[in-house]
């Protein structure tokens, strides 16, 4: 656990009224043009005084500075510091001769040294990103013997920013989108202005690495500027698993024509994509970056059949010999990595190797479970190892990219594993757009920089983290339901969720675990109500809107398996009203959310997470399939040997893609109905049920009433029928009409006449069309003759020929 500088007796040295910060003059640009001026407006904050910075020491009240500077060399206690910070990203800070001591054995320790003692007194992480308000404080007190001195155990420590679009992107383009380039076009919205503020968390959270978005960005190109600031905020840059050689994949999507003959296929395009490499290389081989070798296929895909071996192995060769020529030294004095990601993981397990300066990047399944750790002889290589893991992800068998999914004890489970088992190089988790991912980052964060964190101390984490973030009135509460809310989603993720997940019948399944989220729920709101006013939005952020909207969720898939289980129509007809709330209010909760803060996080929760039907997200979030059922008092009846059924009489329609929807007050008598969207080609599935009972018996005539839509699509188009279990009736009613429609087009109406045969009683007819644009006014069953009138004039003659 750390130390508290933080003192609560009134002898400790006080920091308060005008604050004096010197800093060493000498220092890298990272401290003085960033941290430094953050360290100056945040304790300006804090402490509602000026905060001066300046590099003379007279009357400072706190010292920061790089332990190789001058500044810090004129300290009285400057050898017990030097032979103190022996380690990379190495800090110090402490009280000395009445002096604040912020001191750093390079650049990142100097500024982990700042944002370490922010930290502590009162100013979060997050308070950008999470709008947590800055502890108000007129008066420091430090305890005069405080000495702290902490160093990373992992080497490298960062996130992958993976999803972009439709969340962060469209976030991205409110707030940042307004730049322009040389050329007078619109910016990449993820430009430096986005990556500031997303360094800066990364630095804040003592993290130094970063794999930028790219699914639509790249990150080198869209702006010049990007690495120019990671260079000078000290943050490290790398690509993705799939993006060798500093290149971002957009990058080849948009150029791939420059480079050879264009094909991402290095047997046929060798001398392309070596070009291509290269280029990358030429760009950042002066910066930190580190450089992804090897090659996947175009997108994020195997490279192809079979394990390819001996082809990724040269491109290694060749990647490394152009790394070689760029930079003028041997390779393995540039920072490289080989992710063993998904199929490349069965290259090395079946004997590829690369050189030992290479850093093997392990990676978990994509849901958390680590696939591999390295062996005992192997773990001391020279390039170490590193996990690539998972919080958010994009693939099979659902998406993971609304809101957290993840419990903290499986992640400190799973590192404390790989870092006792040697992976002690690099640590990077995809995070998918970051915001909903504020808890578990931290933590991930927190524990790259030390894994050697007891039981204990992860047990306790989530209560002093949540104390941080929301004060400390009712951390115990809240902290509750952040765990409990986490553990849930781990168990089934929203994307996951669907009527069939949890058994109705089975010890009431889906009953027991709907009452318990109804209880969170209700829990989360009584405690939005005592949360003091300044932290309400951070609640709602984190907790309030992830357990309040998921177990919405729940009532809606709960609502939705009682609407196609029960045969009481009543109860049916309840469930689908229940079903279109739960989806109404998913909207309304997302909306709230993006009211926040004026606005401030409109886009950062519209990743689709309802009507999953594969691996991917459906194009628009679209309400699950209901039912309805018209009470048997709208049974329709034989009256006179025909039974009239208006279109929207219906006991009955399916909901899907398309629904049957009534155009009030259309045609010649009540009113018709229509598949909607009318882009969509509707099918059987999509149908209307008439029950009506019948008197008669025997041979009788069907007789449909439609809206006079021509042949537009010149295939004609097609209507259903099925009467009980009886063969399906397909009519296409103007597809091969060749005579003239004049009568249609006068009448407004267009009548098709088919024959079937009946027994005397109850009976249900299923209506369905095959195109768009069946337009149904009523139907007419007749027992006996059809009586000739102008609405009834009979045109069977020429429909019999359009049975299909």
């Amino acid at each position: 656990m750390k130390s508290q500088i933080i003192s609560q007796t009134q002898t400790s040295m006080l920091i308060s009224g005008v604050v004096k910060i010197t800093y060493g003059k000498k220092d890298d640009e990272a401290i003085i043009k960033y941290a430094l001026l953050n360290f100056k407006n945040d304790l300006t904050n804090v402490l509602g005084e000026e905060v001066i910075l300046a590099t003379d020491s007279k009357n400072s009240k706190i010292i920061v500075s790089t332990i190789d500077t001058s500044l810090a060399k004129s300290q009285k206690n400057y050898e017990l510091l030097r032979e103190a910070l022996n380690k990379k990203e190495q800090y110090i800070i402490t009280v000395f001769e009445g002096q604040l001591q912020l001191i750093g054995s390079d650049r990142r320790g100097t500024i982990y040294a700042i944002y370490e003692f922010l930290d502590q007194i009162g100013v979060s992480p997050w308070h950008y990103w999470m709008d947590v308000p800055i502890k108000k404080q007129a008066e420091i007190y430090l305890n005069e013997s405080f000495f702290l001195i902490d160093a990373p155990k992992v080497e490298k420590r960062g996130f992958f920013i993976n999803d972009e679009w439709p969340a962060a992107g469209n976030w991205a383009t409110k707030h940042f989108g307004h730049l322009v380039n040389e050329q007078g076009e619109k910016m990449n919205p993820f430009n430096h202005l986005y990556y500031e503020k997303l360094f800066d968390l990364l630095l804040r959270l003592k993290g130094n690495f970063i794999w930028p978005a790219m699914w639509d960005s790249a990150f080198y190109a869209d702006d010049l500027e990007n690495s120019k600031l990671a260079q000078e905020m000290g943050v490290i840059i790398g690509t993705s698993h799939h993006e060798p050689m500093g290149r971002n994949h957009q990058e080849w999507i948009r150029n791939h024509e420059q480079y050879g003959n264009g094909e991402w296929d290095y047997e046929n395009n060798q001398d392309g994509l070596d070009k291509y490499f290269r280029e990358g290389i030429e760009r950042s081989y002066q910066t930190e970056d580190i450089f992804t070798l090897g090659m996947r296929g175009n997108g994020d895909e195997a490279m192809g059949e079979g394990e390819n071996i001996a082809l990724l192995e040269q491109i290694i060769d060749k990647q490394r010999k152009i790394i070689s020529e760029v930079t003028g030294r041997s390779a393995k004095e540039t920072p490289q990595i080989w992710a063993l990601y998904k199929e490349v993981q069965d290259y090395y397990d079946k004997g590829m190797r690369v050189p030992d300066d290479v850093t093997l990047l392990l990676c978990d399944d994509n849901w958390g479970n680590l696939r591999k750790l390295p062996s005992l002889e192997n773990r001391d290589r020279k390039g170490g190892y590193g996990i690539y893991y998972h919080y958010d992800y994009v693939g099979g068998p659902r998406n993971s990219k609304w809101i957290n999914v993840s419990q903290i004890q499986r992640t400190w489970e799973q590192m404390t594993l790989a870092y006792n088992y040697g992976v002690r190089k690099l640590l990077v988790v995809n995070v998918g757009d970051l915001k909903g991912q504020e808890y578990p980052l931290s933590y991930f964060m927190d524990l790259a920089w030390n894994p050697e964190q007891s039981l204990v101390e992860m047990g306790n984490y989530t209560k002093n983290w949540v104390g941080k973030q929301l004060g400390e009135n009712y951390t115990e509460d809240a902290s509750k339901l952040l765990a409990t809310y986490s553990k849930l989603n781990m168990s089934v993720s929203p994307e996951l969720l669907d009527k069939d997940t949890f058994s109705l019948d089975n010890d009431h399944e889906f009953e027991r675990v709907l009452a318990h989220y109804r209880d969170l729920s209700n829990q989360a709101g009584e405690l939005y109500v005592l949360m003091p006013e300044e932290y309400r939005q951070v609640y709602e952020q984190l907790i309030y809107y992830p357990l309040v909207a998921t177990a919405n969720l729940y009532e809606m898939y709960y609502a939705q398996a009682i609407n196609w289980k029960s045969d009481d129509i009543k109860i049916v007809n309840q469930a689908a009203d229940k079903v279109e709330w739960c989806f109404k209010r998913d909207t309304e909760l997302t909306s709230h959310y993006h009211s926040l803060n004026d606005g401030k996080w409109e886009h950062m929760m519209g990743q689709t997470h309802i009507g999953y039907h594969d691996w991917q997200e459906p194009e628009y979030q679209g309400m699950p399939e209901i039912r309805r059922i018209k009470s048997e008092i709208n049974l329709s009846k034989e009256v006179d040997q025909s039974i009239v059924i208006e279109a929207a009489d219906f006991n009955e329609k399916s909901k899907g893609e398309v629904a049957w929807s009534e155009i009030v007050d259309m045609g010649k008598t009540v009113s018709a109905i229509s598949t909607l969207p009318n882009t969509i080609i509707p099918s059987k599935q999509d149908f209307v049920r008439y029950d009506f009972l019948t008197v008669s018996s025997g041979e009788f005539q069907v007789e449909v009433f439609l809206s006079p839509s021509l042949n537009w699509n010149s295939s004609g188009l097609i209507y259903g029928y099925q009467i009980d279990d009886e063969a399906k009736i397909e009519v296409n009613f103007n597809g091969n009409y060749k005579g003239k429609l004049g009568n249609w087009q006068a009448e407004r109406i267009i009548r098709s006449l088919t024959v079937a045969k009946l027994e005397q009683g109850k009976h249900s007819l299923l209506f369905y069309a095959k195109t768009p644009d069946v337009i149904l006014q009523k139907i007419v069953l007749h027992f006996g003759e059809i009586k000739e009138t102008y609405l009834g004039r009979n045109h069977s003659d020429f429909i019999n020929s359009w049975l299909i």
